[in-house]
């Protein structure tokens, strides 16, 4: 057993060594296809997996499983950009850091967060509802005996507060609605408007994919059919075959 996992790593380390030839070969190392943060052995350990899976035999073949490798990278790292264009928004992060692990979860945090106040739509809901409270009181004050003075003072003070939420609050209100939020962030992760530039780019990179691998096979069957010392019908035999 310990001979043969001694054989194995052997190999490995072979197969990574031509790999890593192959790349040079072809004009380029590893450092002009990665970027500088991500790992060339990740990118060489790609490649040389896809070598060791669809077998190459011959330039032709070694350069399109060298194009595959360079598009599941780049596949590879749209996922990433996506991650990162997901932390740079604030309220990602506040759910991340929320804890919650399902919908119920995170829709039971939410809407605790905006009845608490905590967040701005919730502030001016909160704020909102204690004037027209206010305003409410001041109307049932008005039922009981007033002089005209007291009513028309309490009927000012009510077209006061009224005056407030139909000029700032509501529109404050429909402002904060209208603008980003914790909510919007959740719900947007779903929405398919949302997911379809991903959609279109690993499209696009899979149907690449796609047809290098259909290069890559029927190069193979046109080697498998003509070989090495077969000629095609179409080509005429050379003069010293004559």
């Amino acid at each position: 057993m310990k001979d043969k996992s001694n054989k194995d790593r052997s190999e490995s380390k072979k197969a990574l060594t031509k790999s890593k030839q192959t790349v040079r070969i072809r004009g380029v190392s590893v450092r002009d296809i990665v970027l500088p943060w991500e790992s060339k052995d990740e990118f060489e350990q790609l490649y040389q997996e896809l070598t060791a899976e669809l077998s190459p035999h011959g330039r032709m073949e070694e350069d399109i499983v060298f194009d595959v490798a360079i598009l599941r990278l780049r596949k590879y790292r749209l996922l990433k950009m996506k991650r990162i264009a997901d932390l740079k928004d604030p309220f990602f992060v506040e759910l991340m850091q929320s804890g919650k692990k399902s919908w119920s979860g995170v829709r039971k945090y939410l809407r605790a967060q905006d009845k608490a106040g905590s967040t701005i739509g919730g502030a001016i809901k909160n704020a909102l509802s204690s004037l027209i409270d206010l305003a409410t009181e001041l109307a049932q004050e008005k039922t009981k005996e007033m002089d005209k003075e007291e009513v028309k003072r309490t009927e000012q003070k009510i077209s006061g507060i009224m005056k407030v939420v139909s000029e700032h609050m509501v529109p404050l209100l429909h402002t904060a609605d209208a603008g980003p939020s914790a909510e919007k962030t959740f719900g947007q992760a779903y929405m398919p408007e949302y997911l379809e530039k991903v959609i279109k780019n690993e499209a696009a990179l899979d149907s690449h994919i796609d047809k290098l691998l259909g290069r890559l096979v029927n190069l193979k069957e046109y080697k498998r059919v003509y070989g090495a010392n077969k000629l095609p019908p179409s080509m005429p035999a050379s003069p010293a075959e004559g």
